[in-house]
């Protein structure tokens, strides 16, 4: 039987190669955002909750079709995957305060595989691509 360290590292690696294989498609800049976006999901978790932090990323995933807008949805499609979540809309997070922050929690701890990956596989690092989300749009 799996941990959940296990099962969300598994995750992690299959949605970063998810990325980079996309990135082929999309170009490098595709593969930054998409780092970028491992970085600054956890942060968002943290100062806004994850709800908002759902409802933002869904946003921006569905502002268009852009490279930018794809990295967004495949995040979100993929922490979904990391956390068992089926993420349609903000709706299906549970509201119930016990529910709500052991999700949190579940979030957070997979955020940390894709944070990993993202340094060691994509080679983007916190912050050293700023600009990667609004080139690619």
């Amino acid at each position: 039987m799996q941990s959940a360290q296990q099962r969300h590292a598994e995750a992690a690696y299959k949605g970063i190669n998810e990325a980079r294989a996309q990135a082929k498609s999309q170009g490098q800049a595709f593969e930054a955002a998409y780092g970028q976006l491992c970085h600054r999901f956890p942060s968002l978790v943290m100062t806004n909750g994850l709800r908002l932090a759902f409802a933002f990323f869904k946003a921006k995933g569905e502002s268009s079709n852009t490279a930018a807008a794809q990295a967004y949805r495949l995040y979100l499609k993929n922490m979904g995957e990391a956390v068992k979540q089926d993420w349609q809309n903000a709706k299906n997070i549970s509201a119930e305060s016990a529910d709500y922050l052991a999700l949190s929690r579940e979030v957070l701890s997979a955020s940390v595989w894709f944070k990993r990956y993202a340094e060691a596989i994509l080679n983007v690092e916190q912050g050293t691509d700023e600009l990667a989300l609004e080139e690619i749009q």
